[in-house]
């Protein structure tokens, strides 16, 4: 019997894979591989042979290359975008002004340390001297459970930020002087829900009590002079302690930031000292990176004790949870314990910091910078974070602004507060010393805070090499070299699989036909359709 190509059913039973192949190179999708069987000339067929298995070698090279690339899942350079901000709900062009975190380099103040005796003695030893004991009965007993945490608040400087003024407006806050009980803003259960709207705040660091200028973030303002932020500082070098001039430097260090992190977790700042005035052009960035499984940012991670996630502020966080697991207490209190409640922390006591929490907090810096070590900390990026880029310019103040402030004239006595009271403030102050132009000259620090464009700068991560790309170049390479698509895929490994089966098929016929005799009117009916 005859079917329709022409072949009888046993011409079709008698043909093998090379055979099927053959015809099927006429019906697939694929060019060229047919001129391998059909051509025409021998050594046409050779070369179509050896252009086509070329072309499959390399195209299954550029496979692996693509696949291999895509699994290790590289993320490239961040590229930049200028972004049109705007104040609040409104349209009106504007920018955020930074928290500008002003750390006072007096830590401990002289006035503090000369009303409770030998206190400056306890904390010199403590921190120049590498021992874990100290005899307490002596006059230290009384500051034995004495914390750091109350030490740095209560011993904070008593004078410092005079005048905070935005563009022609004084900040709506005053700082109260007199008030030595109150508390830091951001330790009140309700601080996110309080009406007022905060000119400054205060946060408890290593670095002392600093100022939080724009703390929540609330500051908008426009480019350049038009929006700059001035801040005036009395740094009263008079109440300097023995404790605090055994630094190099004096006067502040100056952190620029988002109003959600805190300069706890910052690495880096600028000093700035007393009788200069200095001018920072700023400019807002923000970088997003991508979470897994590209990228390694957790997207779950929003916060902590230390405010806003950050790397850093991971490190703070891991630094503390190691000193609290080894002392059960940390140094410094972090400014958001609620965050995290069950983590407990408190503040050391001296003894116990004297005792454990020094060297605990040793042994966590050496193990964490030793790159040989297990790491201590897992610490992603941050999925979005803002930072601001500070340009610092200065110069000195001018004498004749000095002049201006020191009143009554030079050599009259004055109190300090009648520095204080020419910027409107004069609660608390009344240490009794003779103020001269010259004390105003060396005291008075101004400092500008200004943008130099109201477009902030958005770095984001992107996927060096995804699946889109990994179908264009596989899909590219098949294409140019082959001729083929995903349909000519599908066709091979139907032709594979059907050729498989009826291979299976046929040896399994055999293999039950051996040794058994095919009956006469089989034979009989094969003759006839011969």
């Amino acid at each position: 019997m005859l079917l329709s190509n022409g072949a009888t059913n046993a011409d079709q039973k008698k043909k093998g894979f090379y055979e099927d192949f053959k015809e099927f190179t006429t019906e697939t999708t694929s060019h060229g591989i047919q001129y391998v069987f059909n051509a025409a000339y021998r050594w046409v067929r050779l070369i179509y042979l050896i252009l086509w298995l070329a072309a499959v070698v390399y195209t299954i090279f550029i496979v692996f290359i693509s696949v291999g690339k895509y699994i290790s899942m590289e993320t490239g350079t961040k590229i930049e975008e200028l972004v049109k901000t705007t104040a609040g709900n409104t349209n009106k062009d504007a920018i955020t002004h930074p928290t500008v975190t002003v750390c006072p380099h007096n830590i401990v103040s002289k006035a503090f340390l000369n009303a409770n005796e030998d206190l400056e003695n306890l904390l010199h030893t403590i921190r120049t001297t590498e021992t874990y004991e100290l005899n307490w009965n002596t006059s230290w007993a009384k500051y034995e459970n004495w914390t750091y945490h109350d030490i740095m608040w209560k011993g904070r400087p008593r004078i410092g930020l005079l005048q905070c003024e935005h563009y022609r407006h004084l900040c709506n806050e005053k700082e109260e002087f007199a008030n030595r009980t109150r508390k830091p803003y951001h330790w009140d259960p309700e601080y996110d829900t309080l009406s007022h709207d905060a000119s400054f705040d205060w946060e408890v660091s290593l670095s002392g009590s600093c100022y939080r200028i724009n703390p929540r973030g609330s500051l908008f303002t426009q480019v350049g002079d038009y929006g700059v932020l001035k801040l005036t500082f009395f740094t009263d070098l008079n109440d300097y302690s023995a404790f605090s001039k055994k630094d190099p430097q004096y006067g502040y260090t100056v952190v620029f930031h988002d109003n959600g992190t805190y300069s706890s977790t910052m690495t880096s700042g600028f000093y700035m000292s007393p009788g200069n005035v200095y001018k920072a052009d700023m400019r807002k960035y923000k970088e997003f990176n991508i979470g897994p499984p590209y990228g390694r940012c957790n997207p779950h991670l929003k916060s902590n004790v230390y405010g806003t996630y950050s790397s850093s502020s991971c490190v703070a966080r891991c630094r503390d949870q190691y000193v609290n697991d080894m002392c059960g207490c940390i140094h410094i209190l972090p400014p958001h314990p609620e965050y995290e409640p069950d983590l407990n922390f408190r503040s050391c006591t001296l003894k116990e910091w004297v005792e454990c929490g020094a060297r605990a907090t040793l042994n966590f810096t050496d193990r964490f910078v030793d790159l040989k070590e297990e790491a201590l900390c897992e610490c992603t990026p941050a999925c979005q974070e803002t930072w601001y880029d500070a340009t610092i310019s200065s110069s000195r103040l001018s004498k004749f602004y000095a002049n201006e402030k020191a009143n009554p004239v030079d050599g009259r006595p004055a109190q300090l507060s009648s520095i204080v009271n020419g910027f409107g403030l004069n609660e608390g102050i009344e240490e009794k010393y003779t103020i001269t132009k010259e004390t105003v000259y060396e005291n008075l620090m101004v400092l500008q805070v200004l943008f130099t464009s109201i477009q902030e700068s958005n770095y984001k991560e992107y996927v060096k090499y995804d699946y889109t790309q990994l179908i264009g170049d596989v899909g590219g390479q098949m294409g140019m070299l082959l001729g083929a698509s995903l349909f000519t895929i599908i066709e091979f490994i139907h032709f594979f699989i059907k050729a498989a089966w009826r291979y299976c098929v046929k040896r399994a016929a055999r293999r039950a036909g051996e040794g058994v005799e095919r009956p006469s009117y089989e034979m009989h009916r094969d003759q006839v359709e011969e």
